[in-house]
């Protein structure tokens, strides 16, 4: 036979590479901790404000608001 006539050698397929999975970090205890301050900061701080903006509109609404009230209220 001829050179030309020989097969090319029969090479295993490669094998596709196995994705690697990335590894989960786990945040700073501290970190975390600092988040649940900061949040727990800022709640408070809503309902401080909250609770300030509703006292002062309940004993002392302005007049525009006691009019929208009078005009939406459909019992009266």
């Amino acid at each position: 036979m001829t050179r030309d006539n020989v097969p090319a050698p029969a090479q295993p397929p490669v094998p596709a590479p196995v994705p690697q999975q990335p590894v989960p970090q786990q945040p700073a205890v501290g970190a975390g901790l600092t988040a649940a301050i900061a949040q727990g900061a800022a709640q408070g701080a809503a309902r401080s404000i909250t609770a300030r903006l509703v006292d002062k509109f309940l004993t002392n609404p302005p007049d525009w608001l006691r009019d929208l009230w009078h005009a939406l209220r459909p019992w009266e």
